[in-house]
C-alpha cells in the first residue's frame, strides 16, 4: 500500500482481509446500536404519550359519567359544572358543547347557550346538529332574522330532509307571513314520499294559501284573492273556507252567477250546509226562491243522516217564509224525527200556528219542552264523549273510571 512516493506499507493479504471484515462488523454494530437507541427513545416517548392519553381519557370518561348521573338524578346545576370541567380539558369537543348548550337553553340561560353554540360553529361549521342548536338559540331569543339565516345555511347543506323546512315554516307562521309559509310548504310537499303524509301536507298548504287569499280579500283585492283561492282548491278541493270565500269574492265583484256556481261546486265537494245557506240568500235577493227550493230538494235526495235533516229543516223554514206552512208541515213530518229534535219541533209548531192550527202547535211546543227537561239530566263521558241519561262510576262505552260529568244538552 503506497501512501506516498517514499511511504509504503506492506501487509500480508490475510491481515488486510481480516481487518476489512472486522471494520465492517464494527461499523454495522455501531449503526445497529444507534438505531436501537433511537427506536428505544421513540417507543419510550410513545408509551409515555399513550399513558398520558389513557389517563386523560379515563378522567374525561369519569367526568362525563358524573355529569350524566347528575343529570339523570335531576341535579342540573351539578351536571352543568361537571360538563364545564370537561370542557376545560377538552374545549373543542363539539358533542359536549352541543349537549351543554341544550341544557343551558332549557334552563333559560340563553346567553351562555348561544356562546357555546357559536363556539361549536367555529369549530365545526358544517355540523348540522350545531346549526340546529344555534337556530334554537335565536328562536328562543326571538331574533327571527338570525334564525332564518342559520336555517338557510342548513338548507344549503341538507337539500333532501324536510326537517329544516318544518323549522322555516314555523318562523313564517309566527309572523303570519302566509305567502312565504305557502312557498315553504310547497317545497315541503315535494320532499315527502309517503302518499298519506303528502296528502295531509297538501291540506295544510291549502290552508296557508287560503289565509293569504283572505288577506287580499280584506284589502278588497278580489282578483288576486280569487287567483289564490283557486290555488288553494287545486291543493285541496274539500277546503270549505276557500270554497265559501271564492263565492264571496265573486259576489263582492257583482258576479252572482259565478258566486252561485262556486257555492254549488262547494256543496258537491264538501256537502256542507253552509254552501246552501249562502246560495239561499242570493236566490232570495234575485227573487228566485223556487230555484232554491229545487236545489234543496236535489240535495236532500242525495244526502244522509244529519246533513239530510238539516237540509229538510232549511227547506221547511224557506216554505214558511214563503207563506206555505202546509208545505213546511209536510216536509218536517214526513222526513224528520221532530219528536226528538227541538229545532224541528219549533219549526213545525210555527208552521201549525201559521196554518191556524193552535192545538197542534201547542202540543208540539209541549213536546219540545219535554225534550229540554230530559236534557237537564244528561251526563257526558270526558274520555269518549258518549252521553248518558244517568251517572255511573264507569263509562259503559270506554270503561273509563270517574269520567262522567253533568252535561245538559239539547238535541238540535
Amino acid at each position: 500500500m503506497h501512501f506516498a512516493q517514499d511511504q509504503v506499507l506492506q501487509l500480508p493479504m490475510i491481515v488486510l482481509v481480516l481487518g476489512s471484515v472486522l471494520s465492517g462488523f464494527l461499523i454495522a454494530g455501531f449503526l445497529h446500536g444507534t438505531l436501537s437507541l433511537k427506536f428505544f427513545f421513540r417507543n419510550l416517548i410513545t408509551a409515555s404519550r399513550l399513558k398520558s392519553q389513557n389517563k386523560t381519557n379515563r378522567r374525561s370518561e369519569t367526568l362525563l359519567e358524573v355529569a350524566e348521573n347528575f343529570l339523570a338524578c335531576g341535579h342540573i346545576s351539578k351536571a352543568i359544572s361537571a360538563y364545564e370541567k370537561f370542557l376545560n380539558t377538552f374545549p373543542n369537543d363539539v358533542n359536549i358543547l352541543i349537549r351543554l348548550a341544550t341544557i343551558l337553553r332549557e334552563e333559560g340561560d340563553i346567553a351562555r347557550a348561544l356562546e357555546l353554540d357559536l363556539r361549536a360553529v367555529r369549530i365545526s361549521p358544517d355540523n348540522l346538529n350545531v346549526l340546529y342548536g344555534l337556530a334554537d338559540d335565536y328562536c328562543v331569543k326571538k331574533i327571527p332574522e338570525k334564525e332564518m339565516e342559520v336555517l338557510n345555511k342548513i338548507l344549503k347543506r341538507d337539500k333532501k330532509s324536510p326537517r329544516v323546512l318544518y323549522r322555516m315554516r314555523e318562523v313564517y307562521l309566527k309572523s303570519e307571513d302566509w305567502k312565504l309559509a305557502s312557498d315553504i310548504q310547497r317545497k315541503l310537499v315535494t320532499r315527502i314520499d309517503e302518499k298519506e303524509k303528502k296528502e295531509k301536507e297538501k291540506i295544510v298548504l291549502a290552508q296557508y294559501i287560503y289565509k293569504n287569499a283572505s288577506r287580499h280579500f280584506s284589502n278588497d283585492d278580489f282578483d288576486l284573492a280569487i287567483t289564490e283561492l283557486k290555488g288553494a282548491l287545486h291543493e285541496n278541493n274539500r277546503c270549505l273556507p276557500a270554497h265559501l270565500l271564492l263565492g264571496d269574492a265573486y259576489l263582492k265583484m257583482g258576479d252572482r252567477k259565478k258566486a252561485l256556481k262556486a257555492w254549488g261546486k262547494a256543496y258537491a265537494n264538501t256537502k256542507s250546509i253552509a254552501c246552501m245557506m249562502r246560495m239561499e240568500e242570493v236566490y232570495k235577493d234575485l227573487g228566485q226562491v223556487e230555484e232554491m227550493i229545487k236545489k234543496y230538494k236535489a240535495a236532500i235526495s242525495t244526502s244522509k243522516n244529519g246533513t239530510r235533516e238539516g237540509l229538510i229543516m232549511l227547506l221547511g223554514v224557506l216554505y214558511l217564509e214563503g207563506k206555505s206552512p202546509r208545505e213546511t208541515i209536510r216536509v218536517i213530518e214526513e222526513a224528520t224525527s221532530f219528536e226528538k229534535n227541538i229545532i224541528s219541533s219549533l219549526i213545525l209548531s210555527d208552521a201549525y200556528r201559521e196554518d191556524n192550527n193552535e192545538v197542534k202547535s201547542q202540543k208540539i211546543i209541549k213536546n219540545a219542552a219535554q225534550q229540554v227537561k230530559r236534557a237537564l239530566f244528561n251526563f257526558k263521558c270526558c274520555a269518549c264523549g258518549k252521553t248518558f241519561g244517568k251517572w255511573t262510576d264507569n263509562c259503559s262505552t270506554c270503561n273509563t273510571f270517574d269520567s262522567l260529568e253533568y252535561f245538559p244538552e239539547v238535541n238540535i
